[in-house]
């Protein structure tokens, strides 16, 4: 089975992003566990209804605190997350088209898994970086 794990490179140290890109990642391994318990496509669907409404929550909470800070990134940064979403909801064709099996696993890896490890060490690492060098390192739950 597929995992998604959220180790120390993915923290931000701001405790409200950091909490929630666990959640995010518990909400993938949700859908691989789902694919992979073969109980199919309506179980998977579940998982990936939470996943997709988790992740607009979340990038809602990231963009609030982007703009509570004046981010200077902050457009390039949502245009990316807007994709983002737009990806997490193509899923749902792919999953009704292909069913819940290893090859919808192997794109949500692809997709979801591989782009959010990225985005958080990149985007996401620079934009708490940014705000902890004007707010003297003082990030907690900050929005």
């Amino acid at each position: 089975m597929k995992e998604a794990t959220f180790y120390q490179a993915l923290m931000s140290g701001n405790d409200m992003v950091d909490d929630q890109h666990k959640q995010l990642i518990d909400a993938i391994n949700g859908l691989y566990r789902a694919i992979d318990s073969g109980k199919g496509v309506e179980e998977a669907k579940k998982t990936l209804d939470f996943l997709a409404e988790y992740t607009t929550f979340h990038f809602g909470c990231e963009e609030a605190l982007m703009n509570s800070k004046k981010y200077p990134l902050y457009l390039e940064h949502k245009k990316v997350h807007d994709e983002f979403i737009e990806t997490v909801n193509g899923l749902y064709g792919i999953l009704g088209k292909n069913g819940a099996n290893d090859e919808f696993a192997d794109i949500v890896e692809k997709e979801v898994t591989d782009w959010l490890i990225n985005h958080i060490q990149g985007m996401d690492i620079r934009m708490t970086d940014w705000i902890k060098i004007r707010t003297n390192g003082m990030m907690d739950n900050m929005i």
